[in-house]
């Protein structure tokens, strides 16, 4: 019998810290493919908890074929915490740390236990956002490993989301993939998975929540765990990888680009100055490429990241 249900897993870190994973399942009356859907890897990006938080609540399990699990809130800590990352912790990035370990650091046990129930699904699907002082234009991202086929499918949960930007990153390579969930799936897992980013700035902007949204009921379709027709996605334009480019010094940020803005190699995407004014660093853009993400607060630390850059084929 099909219906809905929800549970909130709570587990010890350690060093004894409480983790909690929301977990929201949507049961069909039929079998089918079954989905997992992760929002929340990054606390400060709303615009995939929201779109989550919509499709668990608009989905009727008559329509479903199959499962559609969906982790709402991966991160509960960084997501209350309002940052990217979890502050109170170890303070990783929690998408470098996949498959995770057991009986581990914070953000590993959690890493592990987002993994765990991922395994025993046919496809899976990442939602993120631009964080609070990142400007993004909507992109999708996959790995793409040995298996011709499985690169394929994770190619057309890209394309049917329906991202006008496609990255294809790698092990290695200017943008080395080990340690994302989308790479880690593809390649300890071995099913179709992508991450799609739209919304900027951590704001729950309704075009991007919707766009979210429509993108992965979409997928959902096309891979036939909903009913209905898929439509067939917008010519993307395709990025072979992308760089992420920092800063050396910190200071104050003088942003030169704008997201969606073509740059060549060479171009100044940024200017530092010290806290009087003074120039301290220019910032070149190492590739050409498509301005993917770029920084907007004035705030720069050591090693700041300036701007994300996909690196055209």
């Amino acid at each position: 019998m099909g219906g809905k249900k929800t549970k909130l897993f709570e587990f010890d870190s350690l060093e004894g810290k409480k983790i909690q994973l929301p977990c929201a399942v949507i049961t069909g009356d039929t079998e089918g493919p079954d989905a997992v859907i992760t929002a929340g890897i990054h606390g400060g990006e709303h615009c995939g908890v929201m779109a989550a938080l919509n499709l668990f609540a608009s989905i009727n399990p008559a329509d479903v074929r199959g499962t559609i699990k969906i982790l709402t809130v991966c991160d509960v800590e960084a997501f209350e915490s309002q940052l990217s990352s979890n502050q109170t912790s170890d303070k990783r990035n929690l998408n470098r740390c996949f498959p995770g370990k057991p009986k581990s650091s914070y953000t590993d046990e959690l890493a592990m236990r987002i993994f765990d129930e991922i395994k025993g699904a046919d496809y899976h699907l990442d939602l993120h956002s631009g964080a609070k002082s990142e400007r993004t234009v909507p992109f999708a991202i996959y790995h793409r490993g040995r298996s011709g086929a499985l690169n394929d499918r994770c190619h057309e949960i890209a394309y049917y989301f329906g991202s006008p930007n496609i990255v294809i990153t790698e092990l290695e390579g200017s943008f080395k993939d080990k340690g994302t969930l989308y790479g880690e799936v593809y390649e300890k897992i071995g099913i179709p998975s992508a991450q799609v980013e739209s919304g900027s700035l951590g704001m729950t902007d309704p075009a991007s929540i919707k766009q979210i949204t429509d993108g992965t009921l979409n997928v959902l379709k096309h891979f036939g765990t909903l009913t209905g027709q898929a439509a067939p996605g917008i010519r993307p334009q395709i990025f072979e990888s992308m760089v992420q480019v920092h800063t050396k010094k910190a200071g104050i940020n003088y942003r030169l680009v704008n997201a969606g803005e073509t740059v060549k190699r060479g171009q100044l995407l940024s200017l530092l100055s010290d806290y009087f004014g003074k120039p301290i660093e220019k910032v070149i853009s190492p590739v050409n490429g498509k301005v993917l993400s770029v920084s907007e607060y004035p705030a720069m630390s050591v090693n700041g990241s300036v701007a994300w850059i996909g690196i055209g084929k």
